[in-house]
């Protein structure tokens, strides 16, 4: 492999990267205004919600889905917020 080859492979997985964090920064986002939390406590709710996998990264549309309608509920965002299940 060149050296030109590798270049380009770091900015392509650099801009891969971007592309999480920044549909992760927006699902936080959504989380804040849907559930009326704080930031920390919707990195929590995140964090939670990647681990049991209620939630998909979509890279193409550099956003996070959720696997059922109901995890965007404002009182079921709130119960995660307050009472935890961390």
């Amino acid at each position: 492999m060149t050296k030109a080859n590798l270049d380009y492979a770091k900015d392509h997985l650099h801009d891969i990267a971007m592309r999480e964090f920044a549909a992760g920064d927006k699902f936080i986002q959504l989380l804040v205004d849907f559930g009326g939390i704080t930031w920390e406590q919707a990195c929590d709710v995140f964090s939670f919600m990647q681990r049991k996998k209620m939630i998909t990264l979509d890279l193409t549309n550099m956003r996070y889905t959720v696997k059922h309608g109901s995890y965007l509920d404002h009182d079921f965002i709130e119960h995660l917020a307050i009472h935890g299940a961390f």
